[in-house]
């Protein structure tokens, strides 16, 4: 996502799957679709070919991470919770789940990588 459009939209996607309609959160969720986008890149980039951009074809990821660590605000670190009658149980915010989509920027990356590799 390299455009200031992109993660405006991203931003605007974000907002209406968590219900917010003003400007209050904007700043802390930008920074959430930054770590998100870093941890991303980090993880497409583990096989040598530097990107400097996340695809758009996977922006759903960030938009999906972003919202799940927004829900988590106050209750990081926490597994589970009990408040009156109501329970939450919070699953593990990382990129595992991903990886079927991520994995393709991975190894398309690879093929763009000139010489040989050995296995």
């Amino acid at each position: 996502m390299a455009d200031s459009d992109t993660n405006a939209d991203v931003l605007k996607s974000v907002k209406l799957r968590i219900g917010l309609t003003d400007t209050l959160q904007d700043e802390l969720l930008n920074d959430l679709i930054s770590d998100v986008n870093a941890r991303v890149l980090a993880y497409i980039n583990q096989d040598g070919v530097v990107n400097q951009t996340v695809p758009t074809a996977v922006t759903w990821v960030i938009k999906d991470v972003v919202v799940k660590m927004y829900n988590r605000i106050g209750d990081e670190g926490k597994q589970s919770g009990t408040e009156g009658n109501v329970s939450n149980t919070w699953e593990a915010i990382d990129l595992s789940k991903y990886v079927d989509g991520l994995d393709v920027y991975r190894e398309s990356s690879q093929s763009r990588r000139p010489g040989m590799r050995f296995v």
